[in-house]
């Protein structure tokens, strides 16, 4: 018989660790997906998260200074669990953006009619296509030989002016240039409206480059009267929008999905922001909180069960990402839009539950200590202190760009293949790459991380975090099928759990008695700074250059900064552990420090 030892005091946290994480999972997974499909642009999100990050860089270690200063660290914990569950309440009735129908141009000749749709959804940077044509069949979403009726509005022009060809019209026909004209003279509109039939089996094929689709007009009708087959004996040029269309898939490619305008006029999008940086503040507070509650309550084993710990917040992470995803393909099944309620719904009721665990969780209050902020200049003085932090910033930078933008270039991948099955199970897809991530990676290297950090060092297990990053970035430009980014995502084990766990028990290390809140506030500050940088400039490039281009030049910028790791762990830069004298000299500071203010007291 196998006998399992509980530590019942541990198993509170744990709990906490696993509910908290369970509900931030679904909900900052998928954010970046909600605000696109919302309408907006890849930029606006990342200028957005940029400033989330600025907030979090100024609550992060303000919230470390209070907590220590105040003891209030089980109080404040509890209000922004309150608050994350308020936030994803307030999340269900978010609006979207105004969009609007994509240009579309309706060119008449002595021919024939024809139809060409300016898909502005298609950003010619964001993928390198295989081939320099996009092949797109109406019929393939239609039934045989069925017509499609569109309703467009058109721009008024003028005919048979200068710069116009007359020619003659040789079907002996009602010609549509001479409709057109007498309609503008009868209706004096700036705007007329116009149904056009089209066939399925007549679309060409055009340049990706064009990013337009063209069709062969069989029919126009105007005002009740109707032309088969129209042409025209002056060149017809203008310019329409799509009000209605029969096929779905042509309203898809036809209908604009990203605002294009300012979207600091759009009360939608102001909601929107307040919501989310109310959601960013709470769970930056928790996620910083909950991390010295563990290692204050782990004491001297921190370094070696920390890891074991954080892993159930991965179990809860990545097993109601799976979930959660399954539910919103779902839930969304015969949807125009992907229905994020599950989301909200999972968030709402983990919050409630975790609200009644931390209740039962012994929080250790920090000791009042007058020698604190004496101990924490000089800590922040030292080389291995400053490297540490840059060491920080760029991980947290490169982590930010998977976290981002990972899930808006897997769409971008499925809307290339124009795989309808990968598009109906979309968010069941990226929510296994969330469990992959936790699973596959992070519980293991969680849980092995005291041991992997005591036989490499934590100057080699730095480097070894930034190369696995590099690595996992690069591999995602060198596929095509976005169900290959799974197994990809075996390597968080090593680019985040492995980092996250260096990153806390190294803190423990170098913190001098009674800062540990305050010098983990302020890691967090400088993990808040290369989180901004990444979402603003990850946000610029991805829109900029496209998401293959840009995942291999922040490839490339970890492996520099993982050869530069080496370097300052040659030269020792990197401290691996603090010796006896270190913390005789940090005690005997406070003993000093106390007995003199004893001595002014008396």
């Amino acid at each position: 018989m196998f006998r399992t030892k509980v530590n019942r005091q541990l198993l509170p946290l744990k709990m906490c660790f696993f509910l908290l994480f369970a509900s931030f999972g679904p909900t900052i997974g998928f954010m970046p997906t909600i605000a696109r499909q919302l309408g907006y642009s890849i930029t606006t999100y990342g200028a957005t998260m940029m400033f989330m990050s600025v907030v979090s860089t100024i609550l992060v270690p303000m919230s470390g200074v209070m907590v220590d200063r105040f003891r209030i660290k089980k109080t404040l914990f509890l209000v922004v669990i309150f608050g994350t569950g308020v936030v994803s309440i307030c999340f269900l009735f978010v609006p979207k953006a105004p969009v609007e129908a994509a240009m579309t141009e309706l060119k008449c000749d002595s021919e024939t009619t024809t139809m060409t749709v300016l898909n502005e959804n298609n950003n010619k940077n964001n993928l390198q296509p295989t081939s320099n044509v996009t092949y797109y069949t109406v019929a393939n979403h239609t039934g045989g030989d069925e017509l499609i009726t569109c309703k467009l509005k058109c721009q008024y022009t003028e005919l048979c002016g200068a710069g116009y060809a007359i020619v003659n019209n040789p079907k002996n026909q009602s010609d549509l240039s001479d409709l057109w004209t007498r309609t503008i003279n009868e209706n004096q509109n700036k705007y007329d409206q116009i149904d056009l039939t089209l066939t399925p089996k007549d679309v060409e094929q055009t340049e990706q480059i064009a990013n337009s689709y063209v069709f062969k007009v069989m029919s126009v009708q105007i005002n009740g009267t109707q032309i088969l087959s129209p042409t025209c004996r002056c060149h017809l040029k203008t310019f329409c929008h799509i009000a209605n269309c029969s096929n779905d898939r042509i309203m898809e490619v036809a209908t604009v999905k990203t605002y294009r305008g300012n979207v600091l006029n759009l009360y939608q999008f102001w909601i929107f922001f307040a919501l989310v940086a109310t959601y960013w503040t709470c769970t930056t507070i928790s996620s910083v909180l909950i991390n010295p509650i563990c290692l204050d309550a782990l004491g001297d084993r921190s370094a070696e069960d920390f890891g074991k710990q954080k892993c159930w917040g991965s179990i809860g992470w990545g097993g109601f990402s799976i979930f959660i995803g399954w539910l919103v393909d779902v839930f969304s099944f015969d949807k125009k839009d992907k229905d994020y309620s599950p989301v909200f719904y999972s968030s709402i009721l983990f919050t409630a539950l975790n609200f009644g665990v931390v209740n039962r969780i012994k929080v250790v209050e920090t000791n009042k200590s007058e020698g604190r902020w004496k101990n924490m200049c000089g800590l922040f003085t030292k080389h291995y202190m400053i490297s540490f932090c840059i060491w920080s910033i760029f991980n947290t930078l490169f982590h930010t760009i998977v976290t981002h933008f990972l899930f808006w270039y897997m769409e971008d991948l499925v809307s290339a293949n124009d795989d309808h099955s990968q598009r109906a199970w979309l968010k069941t897809l990226q929510g296994l790459a969330q469990g992959i991530q936790c699973f596959g990676g992070e519980i293991p290297f969680f849980f092995w991380s005291g041991w992997i950090i005591r036989k490499m060092g934590y100057g080699n297990c730095m480097a070894l975090v930034l190369a696995a990053m590099g690595v996992r970035m690069y591999l995602y430009t060198v596929i095509w099928n976005p169900a290959w980014i799974i197994a990809i995502e075996l390597l968080n084990g090593v680019s985040y759990a492995l980092g996250y766990s260096v990153k806390m028990s190294y803190a423990k290390m170098l913190s001098p008695p009674n800062t540990l809140n305050t010098v983990i506030g302020f890691i967090g500050f400088f993990d808040c700074i290369g989180e901004s940088i990444g979402s603003l400039l990850g946000g610029y490039l991805f829109d900029t250059y496209g998401g293959v281009w840009s995942f291999r030049f922040f490839s490339y910028m970890s492996v520099l900064m993982c050869f530069l790791s080496v370097v300052t762990n040659y030269f020792g830069l990197t401290r691996e552990s603090i010796t006896s004298k270190d913390h005789a000299e940090s005690t005997n500071m406070d003993l000093k420090i106390t007995n003199n203010n004893t001595d002014k007291k008396s």
